[in-house]
């Protein structure tokens, strides 16, 4: 099997994440879109990202994504510049080899070394092996929406998982843009999360 490799994502990735997202939004509720978006309004997403300083990762496999991680702001309120939301898709026949875990893995380190305090992950409650997948990244339950969205005919209940990942400092300095972080420990988180692959996790 040849070796899975994570790797910031470019907008050559955009037309095999996009088929990644697509059943998350045609098939289910885990994404609360109703309608798939394009190409270019999904490079765009990509690049908003980027240029909030933000990563976007994805696990490659013989020139195949497999999986994608980003992270984002949770609000756009200067006070929120201190915590990220994060979204991690993997391919449905992807699924059951670690990638997640390995693509979290690399997200959380990564947005840890840029000195976010705190990120939270929005969850569908209906969604068991999200929950169950959050939970066993370290994220626990920190708030429960009723009703908050509206899609395949049902209302849906959203869960807010957070994990802390640096002390909430009184002073907090700027976290620091992705594209200025040491290549090399950039290089050191991805090699460490790749090995997660290896223990065929649950997502």
């Amino acid at each position: 099997m040849a070796t899975v490799t994570i790797r910031p994502a470019t907008v050559s990735d955009v037309g095999m994440m996009l088929a990644i997202y697509a059943p998350y939004v045609l098939n289910s509720t885990a994404s609360w879109e109703t309608a798939l978006p394009s190409r270019r309004e999904f490079a765009a997403r990509l690049q908003r990202c980027q240029d909030g300083g933000f990563p976007w990762l994805v696990a490659e496999e013989d020139g195949a994504i497999l999986g994608y991680a980003y992270g984002g702001r949770l609000g756009e309120r200067s006070g929120y510049d201190w915590t990220a939301q994060v979204s991690v898709y993997v391919a449905e026949d992807a699924c059951g080899r670690g990638l997640g875990t390995a693509l979290y893995g690399a997200l959380l380190a990564v947005l840890k070394l840029q000195g976010y305090c705190s990120c939270y992950a929005l969850v569908t409650e209906s969604n068991g092996a999200s929950a169950g997948f959050h939970r066993a990244m370290g994220f626990r339950e920190a708030a429960r929406l009723p009703n908050a969205g509206f899609k395949n005919g049902k209302w849906l209940n959203l869960l807010y998982f957070y994990l802390p990942l640096n002390p909430c400092s009184l002073s907090p300095q700027p976290p620091t843009p992705f594209l200025r972080l040491d290549p090399a420990q950039l290089s050191r988180v991805y090699r460490k999360a790749q090995s997660y692959t290896r223990d065929g996790g649950r997502q």
